[in-house]
């Protein structure tokens, strides 16, 4: 190579490199404190930072100033009830409503991954080894993986969803990328694995995204990106599932029909039920849709698309190749509000009319 051809390459990297690095640390900086996990509870939105800290806000997004609150540094917050269960350290600490302190209420010397607590205040932890009873300190593993193409199971892993129904059942969801997903559910009071039966749902292709409460049964959406974007949202009917919204159903090939989707398919996200409207919201790569739960979904044209945020996006989730997924957790505020929780900017909401980040 010419020498000053060389020269001038050399010269170009030592301007290009720093600037690289500069807006690099730049942007690793605007994501510490960044949210790691939100719960809402009685109208208020719980934000547990990745630093440890909780803030609590409005449904409008106003901060709400709790002086309980300061000194705590916890690890991971559930709903327990009307009030907050936080594991702080080998602790775990309840938050009462009633008068705005926290107590000691039990200990968790492992580390987790999630915290269920139940309606009579039983408190189970997701660790790697399964499902712990924090009380009585039996830890329950699933017998099988639905997902035939994994072998023994021997531990779980870190969920990609967990959600404590109604009834008390825990739900786990998995997210393998291109081998697909898995599902769990646990019966607290039986203290066992129920037999959940897939049908048409192949959980081979489906990595788990959410789960939320319907009326009578459980919703649960899914999502994958690999060569090409697809996604479903399905739901458990006494432990039965059928799928409301499949984009591999979605494809068609017939001239009369619609055309296969190609990168216009829907990567589905997070979802979450709005019990006051009866609507079904998901988040996808096309952005946040709705759908009007008991109505024909099985059409991405039948749900109608409510906003799409402006978010930043660094390289989606690990099944996400080339499509953004950049929205971690859905939930409902109710009256059509929907709170994020994102991948690289924080919490937002959706106020009905605009969104905005916290």
């Amino acid at each position: 190579m010419n020498a000053q051809i060389l020269k001038q390459l050399l010269l170009l990297f030592a301007v290009i490199l720093p600037l690289r690095s500069n807006a690099f640390t730049e942007w690793r900086q605007s994501l510490l404190g960044s949210a790691a996990d939100i719960v809402v509870v009685k109208n208020r939105i719980w934000v547990l930072n990745n630093g440890g800290q909780i803030t609590v806000y409005t449904t409008d997004g106003a901060k709400v100033q709790m002086a309980s609150l300061r000194g705590i540094q916890a690890q991971l917050i559930a709903q327990a009830g009307d009030d907050i269960v936080a594991q702080t350290g080998q602790q775990l600490q309840l938050w009462s409503s009633k008068d705005s302190t926290w107590r000691v209420v039990g200990k968790l010397a492992v580390n987790a991954y999630a915290l269920a607590v139940t309606s009579r205040n039983h408190i189970f932890a997701i660790t790697n080894k399964g499902v712990l009873d924090v009380v009585m300190g039996q830890t329950h593993l699933p017998d099988s993986s639905p997902n035939n193409q994994l072998r023994e199971l021997k531990e779980l892993g870190k969920p990609s969803a967990c959600f404590l129904d109604k009834d008390d059942n825990i739900w786990l969801g998995f997210g393998y990328g291109e081998w697909g997903g898995n599902i769990f559910a646990y019966d607290t009071q039986h203290q066992k694995f129920t037999d959940l039966k897939f049908n048409s749902f192949n959980i081979t292709l489906h990595p788990i995204k959410s789960f939320f409460q319907l009326p009578f049964s459980i919703g649960t959406s899914s999502g994958l990106q690999h060569m090409s974007n697809s996604g479903a949202v399905a739901e458990f009917r006494n432990q039965s599932a059928q799928l409301l919204y499949s984009s591999w159903n979605d494809r068609d090939t017939s001239a009369t029909s619609q055309p296969s989707f190609r990168s216009n398919a829907p990567y589905v996200g997070p979802a979450a039920y709005d019990a006051g409207t009866n609507t079904i919201y998901v988040y996808s790569n096309l952005g946040v849709y709705k759908g009007s739960y008991g109505t024909n979904l099985s059409r991405f044209t039948s749900w109608k698309k409510v906003f799409h945020p402006k978010l930043h996006w660094r390289n989606g989730q690990p099944d996400a190749v080339g499509s953004p997924m950049n929205v971690l957790k859905l939930l409902s505020l109710g009256n059509g509000k929907l709170v994020l929780l994102t991948q690289n900017d924080g919490v937002g909401i959706w106020d009905g009319q605009a969104f905005k980040l916290l």
